[in-house]
């Protein structure tokens, strides 16, 4: 096992700040129960709930009190419910979507959502377009946000075809509409990566993801979901150097462990990859 916090004085003081989270994309194929108990092997503080999973919460009916109940019994918090796709695409049936999924978000004591935009290649959208359907889709979902007293996590994606790539976008949206009241940027290392963004806005950021490229036949423009597996010192993205500008900056919020990787959703020993990645990302802060 990989620990480099015993003797890191540093690491006492950034503990206080960075919380560490597991995406529930890490275990899809497992009951929540059984999920969460390799989480607390794992030591790991808060999972990120989502809404997409078959057959799993919440997707699957279960409600919030439920999920609440074995969260509470393994003292685990929510990082945020992940996520509300396309909200950039407003519509009478989005809307009935965001607000579903806000709701039950806050009865879950979710601090937050993630707003993920549209992203498919025939989006057929022009440049002036996807700026005026983003700041649309903000000006909208900003009133059922304060009414339920969480934030939307704004995060952009790397992809191609996606209409919200790199951070200054949503940034210069978010003000646009004054929504910092009720908004904040979800910062993912492989997206920033992907896309080759090169501008970080520390100060705007209330949720994190993190996870690991170690695949060396593409380039990142090439890369995609399934290539995300977990952070380790192979790793392309870069993710500590990452993770320390936020810490530098004064990042106190979660940063949760988001990978795809079928390989790495099914290893036959979670619990130790997961607390192996989580003490590799540790030890890495340490010695920087």
């Amino acid at each position: 096992m990989i620990d480099g916090n015993d003797n890191c004085e540093y690491y006492k003081e950034i503990s206080v700040a960075i919380q560490f989270a597991m995406n529930r994309s890490c275990a899809p194929q497992l009951p929540l129960a059984d999920f969460l108990k390799i989480v607390v092997g794992a030591g790991i503080e808060a999972i990120e709930i989502r809404n997409d999973i078959e057959g799993r919460e919440f997707m699957d009916g279960t409600e919030p009190s439920a999920i609440l109940e074995q969260l509470d019994a393994a003292n685990i918090k929510v990082a945020s419910v992940n996520a509300l796709q396309r909200f950039n695409d407003w519509s009478k049936q989005r809307e009935a979507e965001a607000k579903f999924l806000m709701g039950y978000a806050a009865n879950l004591g979710a601090p937050g959502v993630v707003l993920c935009p549209v992203h498919n290649i025939d989006h057929g959208w022009t440049e002036a377009e996807a700026e005026k359907n983003l700041r649309d889709g903000l000006k909208h979902l900003r009133p059922i946000l304060l009414d339920l007293g969480i934030k939307g996590y704004v995060e952009p994606l790397g992809m191609i075809g996606s209409t919200m790539k790199k951070q200054s976008m949503a940034v210069a949206a978010i003000a646009d509409v004054d929504g910092w009241d009720a908004y904040e940027l979800c910062f993912d290392t492989f997206q920033f990566f992907r896309c080759g963004d090169t501008m970080l806005f520390p100060e705007h950021i209330g949720l994190a993801h993190m996870s690991g490229i170690v695949r060396q036949d593409r380039s990142p423009g090439e890369l995609t979901e399934p290539d995300r597996v977990l952070v380790a010192n192979t790793d392309r993205v870069e993710n500590i150097e990452q993770l320390r500008i936020l810490q530098e900056a004064g990042y106190s919020g979660f940063v949760s462990m988001e990978p795809f990787n079928v390989g790495v959703q099914q290893d036959a020993d979670l619990e130790t990859q997961w607390r192996n990645s989580f003490a590799s990302v540790r030890s890495g802060l340490c010695t920087h």
